[in-house]
């Protein structure tokens, strides 16, 4: 009967070195492994994305392409000061009027009994004759009288090349706004004939 109990002895000893050991747990740390969910997480597809329409254009208005700007007048240009020196003086009793002006002063009138001529004088005037061709006494005429250096180019408008209130210069080729009447560097100036006496 020994031998029984020795081999229950032996087997109980086993039974305790195996458990000392870890050999039951090792089985249970595999299934434990293979239990334990992955940290990983699972590559998701990108998500799919609705394709990108290109944005309408919008058709640009072209804006039309004009000459360059320029001035139409000279800068502070001014009429000319008319001093009259003397409307009395008379050659064969027919009165002249003798003005003076600045040089480069041109003029004009439409009166057709009507002529005068100019003449530089010392002092860098003009000096500007006018008489009536029939030989009038006390008789008034409109002159006018123009800064020359203010003339201003001819401006041709509705032709494209600018925009809607200025004219092309064709001279200088660009687009220039019209002057004011009042900045065209003339002036109407009346000019009033006298009487020579019958001595004269």
């Amino acid at each position: 009967m020994k031998t029984p109990q020795f081999l229950f002895v032996l087997l109980a000893a086993a039974v305790l070195l195996m458990a000392a050991c870890g050999g039951p747990p090792a089985a249970a740390e595999l299934t434990a492994t293979l239990e334990q969910p992955s940290t990983e997480e699972p590559t998701a597809a990108p998500p799919t994305s609705a394709p990108v329409e290109p944005s309408p254009v919008e058709p640009t208005a072209t804006q039309p392409q004009y000459a360059p700007f320029c001035e139409s007048a000279a800068s502070g240009c001014e009429a000319p000061v008319v001093t009259m020196l003397d409307n009395r003086y008379c050659v064969e009793k027919v009165p002249y009027a003798i003005m003076s002006v600045p040089a480069g002063t041109t003029y004009e009138s439409e009166e057709l009994d009507f002529q005068c001529r100019d003449q530089m004088h010392s002092d860098g005037t003009m000096r500007v004759t006018c008489h009536s061709v029939t030989g009038k006494q006390l008789w008034s005429f409109d002159l006018q009288l123009c800064n020359s250096a203010c003339s201003t180019p001819v401006l041709q408008m509705g032709t494209g090349q600018c925009p809607d209130g200025y004219g092309f210069d064709q001279t200088n080729t660009c687009c220039a706004a019209p002057p004011p009447a009042s900045s065209d560097g003339c002036t109407v100036y009346q000019v009033d004939l006298g009487a020579c006496s019958v001595s004269e």
